[in-house]
């Protein structure tokens, strides 16, 4: 078996695997909206029949799944039934875009946009479903989305125009995200099969197959960069959404387009997070430093959190220092925190710091579900989940714990658990005591939320046009005057005939040609021989980089990131500027 058929059979094999998942919960879709419909008469009795359609196109196609078996796929096998896979999903997706014919009759809006809601979670859905296989993607997403695009846009109405423009940028960035996944996928089963033929050649089979591991780990952690842009562009598309004037139930629908998002790229940060451990390219640098500070971040950054879910959230004051990786242990507690959040339903978590011999122990305590004895084995592994049979997104995907279980063996400081079913659970790091007091740390920073910046000129330099045309507008709406340069020559020759030095400027760390964000901040810098406020905007999160940054005294936004912080970003390092004296 060559390479092209291997990667053929596990493409039949994921496709395979969805269908019963995709096609049953499609047609359950199906059945709730045409019910939702079924009080105005403009659907009937098409509705009936659209729905009358999908039940038989659903059984035909249930049939035809049936009628393979993955065990024994050959490659002619696997061809033929991505081949029906295909025309199946093509024949469902055409049955949804005629969908748009019928379900816009009523003159509601309110029943336009429940369709957009169904159509928005199809093409969500199918992304995962399809993700192995990209002609049977396509042949359900386009003829979904499409005409419901064109549908909504031709409504006549302000409203519809933009929420049909919401629409349409929602298919443009789902397509490119997919096309990136698939990618990986594709590349992962490439590496996959030349490792499998490697460990036939060698003799040490066990070393042959860590080194594959490995291989597809790396592969992972060297995506993080070109895997967040998208995610980064559509989380600031949305961002300049909100500020459209529309109904409160379209801005209802942005709210949950805006939610999907964010939970895609916590799902992504977690996958590549796990990625990077396995391939053993996060550095672990321990030092002295004080609880406290730490403690307050999460305090301010977890409270709103717990008080929206109704739980009381404390922090208790730390006196102690700790000698460990204070970005790791902060990671850590973090993980810690959200799970609490996640699985408690009412009640309070604490977070607490106290002496256990020499050691300082960091506990978090919630009146949660707790855990049964005989799953606190499994709570560490990947993908496992207590309480989520039906892996409900909200409650994550379950890499917190798994991420933290590789970061406390880095550390080398133990990680303990003890819980009660219906009481609640405990989960602490121990850590070394740092004799010498480290220096306290300065307070968090004002937020800069709602920070006026109208007036000011702001040079933005990325590689990624969709990144620039995003940035641009959000900046322009804050009242901003944005020059935007794909790189450092570019900008220079922007401002050439400026009078002066622009106020502040936004540059991504990874450019074309070698070229680095910190490169174009000094170049800018020099020509207009002042200390021009910067932000240095980064899609890895690479130990080296983020200490060269540290080295050149900038500050470090990780993409993706929302509109308001990076508001409060630029009213952080302008203000901050301001501030300091002129040499």
């Amino acid at each position: 078996m060559n390479i092209n058929e291997a990667l053929i059979r596990e493409q039949a094999v994921l496709i395979h695997r969805n269908a019963l998942t995709g096609v049953v919960g499609g047609f359950f879709i199906a059945a709730l909206l045409v019910t939702a419909y079924w009080p105005a008469p403009a659907v009937h009795p098409q509705a009936g029949l659209w729905l009358g359609a999908g039940l038989v196109l659903a059984a035909w196609r249930l049939v035809l799944r049936s009628r393979y078996d993955p065990r024994d796929f050959s490659p002619a096998q696997a061809t033929r039934w991505l081949r029906d896979a295909a025309l199946g999903a093509g024949l469902s997706g055409c049955l949804w875009g005629i969908g748009s014919l019928i379900f816009f009759a009523p003159p509601e809006f309110s029943y336009h946009v429940l369709f957009i809601f169904g159509v928005a979670m199809m093409g969500t859905t199918s992304m995962f479903s399809f993700s192995a296989h990209a002609p049977t993607f396509l042949a359900f997403f386009l003829p979904t989305t499409l005409p419901t695009v064109v549908a909504m846009m031709l409504r006549g109405t302000q409203t519809h125009f933009y929420v049909g423009l919401g629409l349409l940028i929602f298919l443009v960035v789902t397509l490119r995200f997919y096309f990136a996944f698939n990618r990986m996928f594709v590349h992962s089963i490439e590496l996959a099969f030349e490792n499998t033929n490697l460990v036939a050649e060698l003799t040490v089979q066990k070393e042959a197959a860590e080194a594959a591991n490995l291989a597809k780990s790396r592969f992972l952690a060297a995506a993080s960069h070109d895997l967040r842009q998208p995610m980064h562009a559509l989380t600031l598309y949305l961002g300049a959404l909100e500020a459209h004037e529309m109904p409160e139930r379209a801005r209802g629908d942005l709210n949950n387009v805006h939610q999907c998002a964010q939970t895609m790229d916590e799902m992504f940060r977690a996958l590549l997070d796990i990625s990077r451990l396995d391939a053993g390219s996060v550095q672990i640098e321990k030092r002295a430093f004080a609880v406290q500070p730490l403690l307050d971040r999460l305090a301010i950054e977890f409270a709103p959190q717990a008080q929206a879910g109704g739980l009381a959230f404390t922090v208790m004051p730390c006196e102690y220092a700790a000698f460990s990786d204070a970005d790791a242990v902060e990671r850590i507690l973090r993980n810690f925190i959200t799970n609490a959040i996640r699985y408690t339903e009412e009640g309070r978590i604490l977070v607490d710091c106290r002496l256990q011999g020499e050691l300082l122990r960091l506990a978090v305590h919630d009146t949660g579900l707790g855990i049964a004895p005989a799953e606190r084995s499994k709570i560490f592994e990947e993908f496992y989940q207590v309480g989520n049979p039906e892996r409900d997104r909200s409650k994550g995907i379950g890499l917190g714990l798994a991420i933290v279980d590789r970061l406390a063996r880095l550390l080398d400081a133990p990680v303990t658990m003890d819980s009660t079913v219906g009481s609640g659970s405990v989960f602490a790091l121990d850590l070394a005591v740092a004799h010498a007091a480290a220096a306290p740390a300065a307070p968090p920073p004002a937020t800069g939320a709602g920070a006026d910046l109208r007036g000011l000129t702001i040079v933005v330099v990325d590689d990624e046009e969709a990144i620039l045309t995003a940035t641009r507008e959000v900046l322009e709406r804050w009242g901003c005057t944005a020059i935007t340069a794909a790189s450092g020559s570019a900008a220079l020759s922007a401002l050439s005939d400026s009078p002066r030095a622009p106020d502040a400027l936004i540059c991504d760390y990874r450019l074309r040609e070698h070229e680095t964000g910190i490169d174009v901040i000094e170049a800018l810098r020099g020509e207009f021989n002042t200390d021009i406020p910067a932000l240095l905007v980064s899609g890895d999160s690479a130990p080296a980089r983020m200490r060269e940054a540290e080295a050149n005294g900038l500050r470090v936004l990780h993409k993706p990131f929302n509109p308001e912080k990076l508001r409060a970003a630029l009213a952080q390092v302008i203000s901050k500027n301001a501030l300091e004296p002129a040499e």
